[in-house]
C-alpha cells in the first residue's frame, strides 16, 4: 500500500470526479441518438414507406438501446460504488479514467455495430469497450480495498457481494470477447 493512498489531502475530489463521470455519461448517452436518422422519403404520406425505411435500420435503433441501457447499467454501478469510497486515491483515479474513456468511446462502438451488425470485427470492438469498462470497475473496487478507500460503512459482507459481480461481470464478457476473437481468425 503506496503513503500517498492514504494521504486524504492528495486524494482526487470525490464531487469533481463524481461530476465528470455524470457530465461523460450524459454526453455520451445523448450522442447516441444522433445516429438515428429521420429517414428521406419519396412520398411524406405513405405509411409503408416510412415503415420500410424505419425497418431498414432495425440494428440501429437496437444498438442505441443497448447502449443506452447498457451506460445507464454501468451508470447506476459506478453510482453504487462511488458511495462506498472514502477518498479517491491516484490509482482509483486512473482507473476511473480508463472506465471514462471506454464510456465515450460507447457511441462510437454502438454506431459502427448498428451500421454492420453481422461483422464479427464490429461486435468484438463492442464487446472489447464493455470488457475493458468492466475490467476497470473491478479494479478500481479491488484497489479501494487495498488502499483503505472504503467509508467505514462498507462492510466486508457488501464488498465480497460485489467483488464476487464483478468478477462474474468479467469472466463472462471476457468469454465472449475470447470466443468473437476465434470467430474472427481465419481457419
Amino acid at each position: 500500500m503506496d503513503e500517498n493512498d492514504l494521504d486524504l489531502s492528495s486524494s482526487i475530489s470525490k464531487r469533481r470526479l463524481e461530476t465528470l463521470f455524470d457530465g461523460i455519461f450524459a454526453i455520451a448517452m445523448t450522442i447516441l441518438v444522433l445516429e438515428l436518422k429521420v429517414p428521406d422519403l419519396a412520398d411524406s404520406y405513405s405509411v409503408a414507406e416510412l415503415a420500410n425505411a424505419l425497418a431498414h435500420h432495425v440494428a440501429t435503433f437496437g444498438n442505441y438501446l443497448l447502449t443506452f441501457l447498457m451506460l445507464g447499467l454501468f451508470w447506476y454501478h459506478h453510482n453504487h460504488q462511488y458511495h462506498c469510497y472514502r477518498f479517491i486515491s491516484k490509482g482509483m483515479f486512473a482507473l476511473h479514467l480508463v472506465q471514462l474513456v471506454a464510456a465515450a468511446f460507447f457511441p462510437f462502438c454502438a454506431a459502427l455495430l448498428g451500421c454492420y451488425p453481422v461483422n464479427r470485427f464490429s461486435a468484438l470492438l463492442y464487446v472489447s469497450c464493455v470488457m475493458v469498462y468492466t475490467s476497470a470497475s473491478l479494479a478500481t473496487w479491488l484497489l479501494a480495498k487495498k488502499s483503505g478507500a472504503f467509508d467505514v460503512s462498507t462492510g466486508s459482507t457488501k464488498y465480497l457481494l460485489l467483488r464476487r459481480k464483478l468478477l462474474i461481470g468479467v469472466v463472462l464478457i471476457s468469454t465472449t470477447f475470447a470466443l468473437q476473437m476465434l470467430s474472427i481468425l481465419p481457419a
